[in-house]
């Protein structure tokens, strides 16, 4: 014969006590029995709940309620539903009431079996015996009802502890991991380029002197001949160095005439013409001693010389800027160092939503150098052109928050759990390289006590109020402690039934 147990519902009962109550009982049938309207019965979640456990612990449920609504929400989940617990006696079950004080309970197990009973009450010829049986029953309920009324209760209040929950963990990235290695600490990288050239220009610091002007002086062209010659302008006469000159103007040399004294001839006279003449290269080059001036370039050297009577003084020279080798290194310096800072510069652009940048990673290849004026160009200002390529790696926050949560669970301090999912990264280092580099994390995320029921009532059961709170205020997963309920009590009951333990933040 099957064993029932019948649970009252009582007015400051929750879902949680009733599985509690259902799943530590002993018996393969239970009823939960509401006379009155309960308002957290009225959730089909709730109703589910002791569906599920019920089947789980392979016990009947009946539920013997007077509310519609939760006949209809238990209807609907095909829960067994009863009118009135007095139905129950056709199979004349053995009834045991659940909850009662350790007195009454060993009163029942003293107490004849009901089954027995009727029996015994079938063989007696005195009429009234089934009348006094039912007062006996409603007088015993009364009696029980009474002391589990007045009897005192304590309700306690345990608020979790909240706090911060900081780890460090540290995985390794590469461009040749996959997706199915990240809980194995292997995340894969992802690579975003961006190729583009830079121009920087700076002073030359080269210097060099260059003719500035034209040196020029007078000539004089000696004529041997008996003819006189046209030297027309732009003739060229030369230093026996090579320096250059041409004539500014044409002149005409006469020929030679013969000297005579008495009339009888004493010598020749060549003829001469001067002219002006400039020098072909600008500057001091020009600037030549007296007499140096004796070459004529053409046929006319074969009937004439030339002569410069003076020195040449008026060439002059400048100062001009160069480029030169030291310019160039410069140049290609600080062409780095411009890609590095252009790097620095774009890095937060190349950064991807759902992904996080990893600068230490940051690659830049620079190409060759490119001067646009040659060594020994006569320039004020150097330019070069580099072309330059940056790769930026970029870790999916969906992986590293994956491999973060992983670690979380595995540093969590005993007797806490997460608030929520929500990690945040307070430090993210890598070193290394795009192959394989280690990234170090500090993360931190909120986490919350968890409130073991039966450890708490192990903890204070017997115990003063003071001396209770005390207890559990030790415990790292508590944070505060309230009592509430009857003024009189000064002490935590021993038995669970009278205490109701709550945890608002896990409501």
């Amino acid at each position: 014969m099957r064993k029932t147990e019948v649970i009252p519902v009582e007015r400051d009962e929750t879902v949680h006590g009733l599985i509690r109550k259902m799943r530590e009982s002993v018996s393969p049938r239970i009823i939960i029995y509401s006379p009155t309207r309960v308002p957290f019965l009225r959730n089909e979640i709730n109703l589910r709940l002791l569906k599920y456990y019920s089947e789980e612990e392979e016990k009947e449920l009946v539920l013997v309620v007077k509310d519609r609504t939760v006949k209809k929400l238990a209807a609907r989940l095909g829960m067994e539903i009863k009118e009135k617990l007095e139905a129950e006696k056709e199979e004349k079950p053995e009834v045991y009431q659940n909850h009662l004080p350790i007195e009454l309970e060993e009163m029942a197990a003293e107490a004849v079996p009901v089954r027995e009973e009727e029996v015994t009450l079938a063989a007696t010829p005195f009429r009234g015996g089934r009348l006094l049986l039912a007062l006996g029953v409603a007088g015993f309920s009364l009696l029980v009802g009474a002391f589990v009324l007045f009897r005192p209760r304590l309700n306690i209040i345990v608020h979790p502890a909240t706090r911060d929950h900081m780890f460090r963990t540290v995985a390794t990235v590469g461009i040749n991991f996959g997706e199915r290695e990240v809980l194995q600490g292997n995340l894969p990288l992802k690579i975003r380029e961006k190729q583009d050239e830079l121009s920087v220009s700076l002073a030359t610091t080269g210097r060099k002197r260059v003719g500035h002007v034209s040196a020029k002086g007078n000539v004089f062209f000696i004529n041997s001949g008996v003819n006189p010659i046209i030297v027309p302008k732009g003739t060229v006469v030369a230093t026996k160095a090579g320096t250059k000159f041409v004539t500014t103007k044409p002149v005409v040399v006469p020929k030679k005439s013969t000297r005579y004294e008495l009339g009888v001839p004493t010598g020749e006279n060549y003829g001469q013409a001067e002219v002006e003449v400039e020098a072909v290269e600008k500057g001091t080059v020009g600037n030549v001693e007296r007499q140096m001036i004796t070459v004529i370039e053409g046929h006319l050297a074969n009937t004439l010389h030339v002569i410069n009577p003076e020195r040449f003084t008026t060439g002059e020279d400048r100062l001009v800027p160069v480029v030169q080798e030291e310019d160039l290194r410069r140049a290609e310096v600080e062409a780095k160092r411009q890609v590095a800072l252009r790097a620095e510069a774009v890095v937060n652009e190349m950064a991807e939503e759902g992904y996080l940048l990893l600068p230490e990673l940051l690659t830049t290849e620079i190409g060759q150098v490119r001067a646009e004026q040659p060594v020994g160009t006569e320039s004020s200002t150097l330019t070069v052109k580099v072309a330059y390529k940056i790769a930026a790696p970029l870790l999916s926050r969906t992986h590293l928050y994956k491999w973060l949560e992983h670690n979380m669970y595995q540093t969590l301090p005993s007797g806490f759990r997460p608030v929520t999912n929500e990690i945040a990264c307070r430090e993210v280092k890598a070193e290394g390289d795009l192959e394989a580099a280690k990234v170090n994390v500090l993360a931190v995320a909120k986490i919350r006590g968890q409130i073991d029921r039966d450890k708490v009532m192990r903890a204070v059961a017997g115990k003063s109020l003071p001396q209770a709170k005390e207890a559990l205020t030790a415990f790292p997963e508590v944070g505060l402690v309230e009592f509430t309920g009857k003024h009189e009590v000064e002490t935590v009951p021993k038995h669970s039934y009278q205490v109701r333990l709550i945890v608002p933040s896990e409501r």
